[in-house]
């Protein structure tokens, strides 16, 4: 294990220049400049594959933290690229071919690489990489992926926020707030829409809502053990947001029978329980790979 200290830039060239079949990047905010570097230590290696993690949340967007034409020029000059978006995260790491991790502060940024007083560590234990590229992908699991085609909306619902954003902090009429209120919801739509819409056209079943629930009462249940269906919800709640919408019920015949994201966790456990993933004992679910 290595300290890094900043500024990192000639760390992380040495790591793009490490890579050799795939990488795993985590970072809530990321601009075009560092991806520039990345694809420039990649030019005689373009069947890498990058899995890029960040978060597409909307006030990211609308303040310019995450450049979404700069992943669209990402994915264009390294064709390996895969996008996810994942609310939540906050880690920031990179793990180079399952040889090489790097666990930091820093963001995928200018700031970040060059300018912030950041401190991380470099970690070369085949065991430790390993953990963290599994768990990195793991984190994957629970976001959402975003496909080039999806990318270019994304980005002009971010210059339109940014413009307003800008009128907003120049004006401060009250206004002009409200179409930027107007704008975030016009980006959050969207990122709902990538997860509630897509699986209707998917083939993979993981993409399903009960695929999707399904994923992530495993995760649940992987990171706090055994527990019943009242304490998994408000956890797969936390997981899943824009899929758990109280004000929509499950309504046979005219009769309500609760919230209908409930009812799909239901239908998730029943799923795994099928597949023997999971049972249930003494009213609590859990994994049965923990008594394997």
């Amino acid at each position: 294990m290595q300290s890094i200290k900043s500024p990192w830039a000639s760390t992380f060239d040495q790591f793009a220049g490490s890579i050799q079949e795939s990488a795993i990047i985590a970072a809530p905010f990321i601009r075009r400049r560092p991806l520039e570097r990345l694809e420039r230590k990649l030019q005689s290696r373009q069947s890498v594959r990058i899995d890029l993690l960040t978060s597409l949340a909307s006030r990211s967007l609308a303040e310019g933290l995450v450049d979404c034409e700069a992943l669209l020029w990402l994915c264009k000059h390294v064709p390996g690229t895969s996008i996810r978006h994942l609310l939540h995260l906050h880690a920031k790491a990179y793990v180079a071919d399952k040889h090489t991790a790097i666990v930091t502060s820093a963001n995928l940024t200018d700031s970040g690489l060059v300018r912030n007083f950041e401190l991380g560590v470099k970690i070369t234990g085949v065991c430790a990489v390993h953990e963290i590229a599994d768990d990195l992908t793991e984190y994957g699991g629970m976001g959402v992926a975003v496909s080039n085609s999806q990318l270019p909306e994304l980005n002009g619902l971010a210059q339109e926020a940014q413009e307003i954003k800008a009128r907003v902090d120049s004006t401060n009429r009250s206004g002009t707030t409200s179409q930027y209120d107007d704008a975030l919801n016009g980006i959050n739509e969207k990122l709902i829409g990538l997860r509630v819409a897509a699986p209707e056209f998917a083939t993979d079943p993981k993409e399903s809502i009960t695929g999707q629930f399904a994923d992530a009462v495993q995760f649940v249940l992987r990171r706090h053990g055994p527990l019943p269906t009242n304490e998994i919800n408000p956890l797969v709640r936390n997981l899943k947001p824009e899929l758990c919408d109280d004000e929509v019920d499950r309504v046979i015949h005219g009769q309500s029978f609760g919230k209908r994201w409930k009812h799909d966790i239901r239908n998730a456990q029943q799923q795994l329980k099928r597949q023997g993933l999971i049972v249930l004992e003494n009213r609590r679910w859990r994994l049965v790979s923990d008594q394997e």
